[in-house]
């Protein structure tokens, strides 16, 4: 599929790898990257993201929705480079809001707030300032949040 059309939206993709797909809307300034996999290789994650890094030059993204519902592994040196390394590095270029589709998975949403709490401790709360984060449930969701948002501004 090359689009996606979600509340009348259309979303064009961008990029198809392995283990995740990444749409676009121009018009919300949205992309939304899709786990396709229960895993994702760290060198497919980084490629994913860093395909987004690239994007982010030539185009205005100000939301990214990142869909994990199919994820049934939590990899923390993902995890640690996504919030640490790539997420400041966004934010400065105006990729502020972050929202999370999380699978139907207790432990693992644990294990994700224990994967925050190692990164909080090893690099602070600082390197996600500015930076918005909000879990949930779905892409339509994600997009009413993000129309809300931008009309407070």
């Amino acid at each position: 599929m090359t689009t996606l059309n979600v509340k009348g939206y259309e979303f064009t993709l961008e990029n198809k790898g392995a283990f995740s797909s990444l749409y676009f809307n121009e018009q919300l300034k949205m992309a939304i990257c899709f786990a396709e996999e229960e895993y994702i290789p760290i060198d497919s994650f980084k490629e994913m993201f860093l395909h987004i890094s690239v994007m982010i030059d030539k185009t205005e993204i100000k939301h990214l929705v990142f869909d994990k519902q199919k994820l049934r592994t939590f990899h923390q040196p993902s995890m640690e480079w996504y919030f640490a390394v790539w997420k400041p590095s966004m934010k400065s270029k105006g990729l502020i809001s972050h929202y999370k589709i999380l699978p139907k998975l207790i432990w693992f949403e644990k294990a994700v707030e224990a994967g925050k709490y190692e990164i909080f401790q090893k690099f602070s709360k600082e390197i996600l300032n500015g930076i918005t984060i909000t879990y949930v449930n779905s892409i339509e969701q994600a997009i009413e949040n993000s129309l809300l948002n931008d009309t407070k501004v």
